[in-house]
């Protein structure tokens, strides 16, 4: 049915002309009003069909305006193209590409491409698209957002960038120091979101280090962290390299300026430095921008292993340049180059020393931590305690199968011990302290949840359960009997 078939005969098909003016709009917003309309439909008294034809009328005018946002005009899309593609040719930091990007923008505008989008928004979506296809650059795009375009005029790009109401909301997230915590072998584990800049989260970062402090190795997760500020890559690798001498982390070249800028870890930060503590970094597909400059800089000092995956590419440093009073262009102007391969990360990513899927890369680095302590250490008695962690974390990873009526079986008291059976598991009480959960390393050896430091094994006498063995960390251990019931 079409418009004009609708409206002719005897009756109008109100709901038909209401569909065929949804499907030139199609959106979710659309199919809100016209359940909302439909709904009116239903409910009317009294209405004219032309009266309710005006309506639908009213509605078909506003639509582009209630689903597309602000509109925009053919010549402000001229203004804003040419813009972009002086920007390009002038700024960006390849030289060469940002000519080949520039024609093929002025091109695609030449052919019409952009003839059909009517909003500001969908405008910027389509240039955002098409600058970061062309250029292979994940940091080069156009972003619609009126309010920053304001902030950027009335305080410059970069406080504008670092808004009251952006560093409450990082504030919220503890300025991107998710969790800490130190493992089973006292190994310091930091998942790190964003790094933020150290105007406003040098505190936390300070206090994240010094909570580490006296960890025997560190892991350092970035898989799903996409990047912040260097000067924050600059602090934390202060923390990882011995600072007798400031070393030298990475030099940026920003084309505008034609000059070239270092970054170098700081004669001091407070609190302990970790030069020599074994130092494990975690990578994703999604590890971007200043976290990727973390990682590339501590691998090329020899400081890091990373483990994971390849990381996403972004080596670039960007600016914002307002185009009009909705879209901004965040283009690169700038090229890291590290000291040591004089080169970077752009497009091809940090490769990981050892490269496994992102989900696996926590209990990879973590069992070659607990290795790697075992093996450098001299002690035997060391070397015990790191085996014993290494075969509980292994054992956590890959628990045996005891059947429910063995550990039935296991049920009962041992002196001041209690062994309970519940839902399927076994469960490690002392006097009326309380439970913890009990993971099978095998059929008679459990691990305590929650209690690295002790392990009960299960003695039988003639098939019978007699007792129970109390192990623990430091190599001895206690025995207790069963109790009669």
């Amino acid at each position: 049915m079409n418009l004009a078939g609708a409206l002719s005969g005897p009756s109008v098909d109100l709901e038909g002309v209401l569909s065929i003016l949804v499907v030139k709009h199609e959106s979710i917003v659309c199919y809100l009003m016209k359940g909302a309309v439909m709904d009116m439909l239903s409910k009317r008294k009294g209405l004219s069909n032309w009266s309710f034809i005006a309506m639908l009328v009213l509605f078909y005018m506003v639509m582009p305006t209630l689903t597309s946002g602000k509109q925009i005009s053919e010549k402000e899309k001229v203004k804003i193209i040419e813009t972009v593609c002086s920007l390009l040719e002038s700024n960006y930091i390849d030289p060469d590409m940002g000519k080949t990007v520039s024609a093929q923008l002025s091109a695609s505008h030449s052919q019409g491409e952009y003839r059909e989008v009517s909003s500001a928004e969908e405008f910027a979506a389509q240039l955002d698209a098409d600058l970061t296809e062309w250029s292979s650059d994940k940091h080069l795009g156009v972003i619609y957002d009126p309010e920053w375009v304001m902030q950027i005029r009335e305080e410059g790009p970069e406080d504008a960038y670092l808004t009251e109401e952006m560093v409450n909301e990082e504030r919220m997230g503890n300025f991107g120091f998710r969790r800490m915590e130190i493992l089973d072998g006292n190994v310091g584990y930091l998942d790190l979101r964003i790094f933020f800049h150290p105007k406003y989260a040098g505190e936390t970062a300070v206090a994240a280090m010094n909570y580490l402090s006296n960890c025997r190795a560190v892991i350092i997760d970035l898989r799903s962290n996409g990047g912040g500020w260097g000067d924050m890559v600059s602090l934390l690798c202060s923390y990882f390299l011995d600072n007798e001498e400031c070393v030298h982390l990475n030099s940026v070249y920003s084309r505008p300026d034609d000059r070239y800028y270092q970054s170098w870890t700081l004669p001091y930060v407070p609190g302990r430095i970790l030069a020599d503590v074994p130092l494990y970094i975690l990578t994703s597909r999604s590890t971007f921008s200043a976290a990727e400059e973390f990682c590339y800089n501590l691998k090329y000092l020899k400081r890091s292993t990373i483990v994971g995956e390849r990381t996403r590419g972004g080596a670039h440093p960007i600016s914002s340049q307002v185009l009009d009073d909705d879209l901004i262009l965040i283009i690169p102007e700038c090229a890291s180059i590290h000291p040591v391969t004089q080169s970077n990360w752009e497009g091809v990513g940090v490769e990981p020393d050892v490269e496994v899927p992102a989900d696996e890369a926590f209990n990879v680095a973590y069992s070659n931590i607990i290795r790697q302590l075992r093996d450098t250490v001299l002690d035997n008695r060391e070397k015990a305690f790191y085996q014993w962690h290494l075969d509980g974390f292994s054992a956590r990873l890959n628990p045996v199968v005891v059947e429910p009526y063995v550990m039935q079986s296991y049920a009962g008291k041992y002196s001041s011990l209690y062994i309970i059976y519940e839902n399927g598991s076994l469960f490690y009480r002392r006097g009326d302290r309380m439970r913890y959960r009990m993971t099978p390393m095998s059929q008679t050896l459990f691990l305590v949840d929650d209690q690295s430091n002790i392990r009960i094994r299960f003695k039988k006498e003639k098939d019978i359960v007699s007792g129970i063995v109390a192990l623990y960390s430091d190599g001895n251990s206690s025995e207790y009997k069963r109790e009669v019931e």
